[in-house]
């Protein structure tokens, strides 16, 4: 049996939280009643009056939270560089942003959040000092579309190994290791006017080179193949193939290298049917990071939602069990 545990990020519940079937209590005490141990929170999303929560609103989080006897696991904050519409924030002003995120996450019990994928690796540096006064780690997530061999995340790690900090680390998101496209992405295009022969050709593609973010990437673009294009009858097939490339199909045996810096991992998942994720062997995820000593937490994140249509019900819920369910089968089962 393996030392890896089990958590659930809130993010999956979006909907059911957005439409009043559960507030933050009841959120908790599902995560709970799931099975997982911990839980995962977006402060921005669920925390009201974030980033400046009332003492009131922290008490009430850290209340529910105890009777839940779930573990904070991690906390994702953002940087919202792009306030404004004619510049980037400057580096000085986005290091008082994370440091204001720091805060609310220590307040909200938090010793580690996970940074978006294009967080500054200067801006980082800059508060580090800050994050180990307080006692909290900064994880970059490696999520699909900029994987360990974007030069953004590059840059990123090559600073992370430089200052050789334990406050510093990786959040993997699994989303990197699709062997197959979504089926409920295509579902949802195809209601939106996709060319049936666009998503035969998107699947064949992956069956023949992996993925197509590396096929369709050139130069820092995206070039879709002249047989692929041939297929386009309107614009959505071109939206289609541009969003294939947001599932990756990197080689497990990535996490060899990086085993020491990973300090917890997204359990990302689109369709859960028959015990299974349509896209995602979850077995051999599990095995791998096993294999390289990872006894730390993998968070349920369900974005299979985005994908319901409109009028469509969301069965977040059900889906986060059915995850939970595999995820402790295969941890049981792991040697």
């Amino acid at each position: 049996m393996s030392g890896i545990r089990t958590s659930v990020s809130l993010y999956s519940l979006q909907d059911s939280y957005a439409r009043g079937r559960v507030d933050l209590a009841t959120a908790l005490a599902f995560v709970a009643d799931t099975g997982a141990t911990g839980v995962e929170l977006i402060s921005d999303q669920m925390i009201v009056g974030t980033p400046y929560p009332t003492d009131e609103t922290v008490a009430a989080w850290r209340t529910a939270l105890d009777a839940s006897g779930l573990a904070p696991v991690c906390n994702d904050i953002f940087i919202n560089s792009t306030l404004y519409a004619n510049r980037v924030l400057r580096p000085r002003e986005q290091l008082e942003l994370l440091k204001r995120d720091l805060d609310v996450s220590a307040r909200l019990g938090f010793d580690l959040v996970r940074l978006v994928s294009d967080t500054s690796a200067e801006v980082t540096l800059a508060a580090l000092p800050y994050a180990e006064g307080l006692g909290v780690t900064m994880a970059l997530e490696v999520h699909a579309g900029m994987s360990f061999d974007s030069p953004g995340t590059a840059g990123w790690i090559a600073m992370m190994r430089a200052a050789q900090s334990e406050r510093l680390g990786l959040v993997v998101d699994t989303g990197i290791f699709c062997h197959r496209h979504p089926r409920v992405s295509t579902q949802y295009f195809l209601g939106l006017g996709l060319t049936p022969a666009v998503a035969t050709r998107i699947d064949e593609l992956f069956a023949e080179h992996g993925d197509t973010m590396r096929l369709f990437s050139r130069d820092g673009q995206m070039v879709f193949p002249d047989d692929l294009t041939a297929l386009f009858r309107r614009p959505v097939d071109g939206e289609y193939a541009f969003f294939s490339t947001g599932y990756e199909n990197t080689p497990l045996t990535v996490l060899d290298e990086y085993a020491p810096y990973i300090r917890h991992v997204h359990g990302k998942f689109f369709e859960m049917a028959g015990g299974k994720e349509y896209s995602i062997d979850y077995r051999a995820v599990v095995e791998a990071l096993h294999g390289i000593g990872y006894t730390g937490y993998i968070s349920s994140e369900y974005e299979g939602n985005r994908f319901v249509p409109v009028d469509g019900a969301v069965d977040d819920q059900g889906q986060v069990r059915a995850h939970q369910r595999l995820l402790s089968q295969l941890v049981a089962e792991v040697e």
